[in-house]
């Protein structure tokens, strides 16, 4: 056998072998940092993200009721106010004073689960304005250092929606978890169309 021959089945081998190695151990090294990178940018909104990228720090609040799946009212350092739930929009329990939308109970009565189950609740505000036109406080509310608004979204139980800058320092990482329950069709999403750019339309579902 010639030389040159020799150190082309050498060549040959090893790239046999080094085939056969990444299908036995799987993904290389760089592909793994990708796919870790992914992970990262959608994962867990952690309260100390919030708070590193607006610059506000947490604050406590005792949990009194819920109105709905995005709205609470609660006391803070002893005085009663609402909250609305920052970029999140859940269907609403007295649409027009009339029934509740669909999935409108399940919200509602999924937030007021965590809620009362709760060992601490906190909330951060954003970079813009405290509060709403109807004197709500914007929060990011934690329930036990978990983001209730990304669970409601998660559960497919809430819609991103109601943008108003500069308080939408997370608005992307919302719709990347949006997407990924859209994409199971979970819940509010199990229907076509039932949320559309104005709103929820129970007519879809009904």
């Amino acid at each position: 056998m010639k030389m040159q021959d020799i150190k082309t089945l050498i060549t040959s081998g090893t790239i046999i072998l080094a085939v056969a190695l990444y299908m036995i151990f799987g993904r290389s090294p760089a592909e793994d940092q990708d796919t870790k990178t992914v992970t990262d940018q959608q994962g867990t909104i952690s309260i100390e993200q919030v708070e590193e990228k607006t610059g506000n720090k947490r604050f406590e609040l005792d949990y009194i009721k819920a109105y709905d799946g995005d709205t609470i009212q609660a006391t803070i350092n002893g005085e009663k106010r609402k909250i609305r739930l920052l970029m999140v929009d859940t269907p609403e329990m007295n649409y027009n004073k009339g029934d509740a939308q669909p999935y409108a109970e399940q919200a509602k009565d999924y937030t007021i689960n965590l809620l009362e189950k709760a060992k601490k609740i906190e909330a951060v505000y954003d970079v813009g304005p405290e509060t709403d036109n109807y004197d709500r406080l914007l929060a990011y509310v934690f329930v036990d250092d978990v983001l209730l608004q990304e669970s409601l979204l998660k559960e497919g139980l809430a819609v991103v929606r109601y943008i108003h800058k500069p308080n939408n320092t997370f608005e992307d990482a919302f719709r990347a978890i949006q997407q990924k329950t859209q994409d199971a069709k979970l819940n509010i999403w199990s229907y076509d169309d039932y949320f559309q750019n104005d709103g929820f339309h129970p007519e879809v579902v009904q």
